[in-house]
């Protein structure tokens, strides 16, 4: 049942069954009573997505994402869903598998027809993907310069040298790190802020302890087992994301192990096992959810203002915190009790 059978079993006009069910004035009472009466009678009900189209504003906003079981990914998705319910609109989710052709196949299909906005965690390496994205976009976590898109990220940099430092102050210097893809800003932020905190310490970086991957456990688990079943294993291991700590955690325990007597461990990403596991585990705590409501705000922002293509694309850099807790051995108290003896 479509628009044009209510009118011509009302026999009135299309237009004249529109008036009527969008409220408007300029009806004739008698006529608006007998439209409406065959719209019960007919059981019609408006395809709110097909009037969306007419209208070009379909009041949904996609999450784009690489996947949903990282808790950070889940995170940022719940941000945005609390903030575009709030502002009427809904929420619609897609999984990348961080692959260029399935990103570029969504916005070939529905996010170019039935989508007001994207906020993306982009798979592509390029801005010229970017560039020619015609939605309202906003660039979340991965931030690509040139792109001309507005962006959401956190200060990678910043946590890894935290990080770093903390291991430092506690008498490390043999200090691993196990890293994800460099291919994005986060990757090569979080390896840079490692190696400008050992730098300043005058720290050399080995490159035995400097393991590159992916972003998953299994790169956190296996790197893990190679640096600690090595001939001169490093007494800390700074893990860079969530999943990479998880691996790094599961590893140590099968080696039978012991996190903050036998192995040093941080990580970057808070997650429930850094919390729970005994002792617990020092990391990076980043705003996950407050980049979701902060991009969903953003992008809603320029929805509304008809804004596709800022003239001045902004990036907004959220600060990050440093959780301290029982995962770092402090080496200075060992050597001072050594030398005391």
């Amino acid at each position: 049942m479509t628009i044009k059978d209510v009118a011509r079993i009302a026999g009135v006009s299309v237009s004249t069954v529109s008036r009527v069910l969008n409220g408007k004035d300029r009806v004739n009472p008698e006529t608006r009573r007998q439209v409406l009466e065959k719209v019960k009678e007919l059981n019609y009900v408006p395809n709110n997505l097909a009037v969306s189209m007419v209208k070009k504003k379909t009041k949904i906003i996609a999450v784009v994402v690489p996947e949903i079981l990282n808790p950070f990914y889940a995170a940022v998705v719940k941000g945005t869903e609390e903030i575009a319910k709030s502002r009427g609109y809904v929420t619609l989710i897609l999984l990348t598998n961080d692959n260029e052709k399935e990103e570029k196949d969504y916005y070939d299909g529905i996010l170019n027809k039935y989508v007001d906005g994207i906020i993306l965690v982009g798979s592509h390496k390029n801005s010229e993907f970017y560039q020619s994205i015609e939605k309202p976009t906003i660039l979340v976590d991965r931030y690509i310069e040139n792109s001309g898109k507005d962006g959401v990220v956190i200060d990678n940099m910043g946590g890894t040298y935290q990080l770093t430092e903390h291991l430092i102050e506690n008498g490390h210097t043999d200090i691993a790190i196990i890293n994800g893809i460099m291919d994005f800003n986060d990757g090569r932020e979080r390896f840079w802020g490692f190696k400008q905190a050992m730098s300043m310490h005058n720290i050399d970086v080995h490159e035995k302890y400097v393991k590159p991957g992916n972003w998953f456990e299994e790169n956190g688990y296996q790197s893990t087992k190679e640096l600690l079943q090595s001939d001169h294993p490093p007494s800390a291991i700074l893990a860079c994301n969530n999943l990479i700590c998880i691996g790094a955690i599961k590893a140590i325990r099968d080696l039978d192990l012991k996190i903050g007597e036998d192995i040093s461990l941080v990580g970057f990403d808070d997650h429930d096992l850094a919390q729970f596991n005994r002792p617990s585990v020092t990391v990076i705590d980043r705003p996950t959810y407050e980049m979701g409501t902060n991009a969903a705000d953003m992008l809603i922002d320029q929805v509304e203002a008809n804004t596709s293509k800022p003239l001045n694309p902004k990036k907004v850099n959220l600060s990050v915190n440093l959780k301290v807790r029982e995962s770092v051995k402090n080496l200075n108290q060992s050597k001072h009790i050594s030398s005391t003896k």
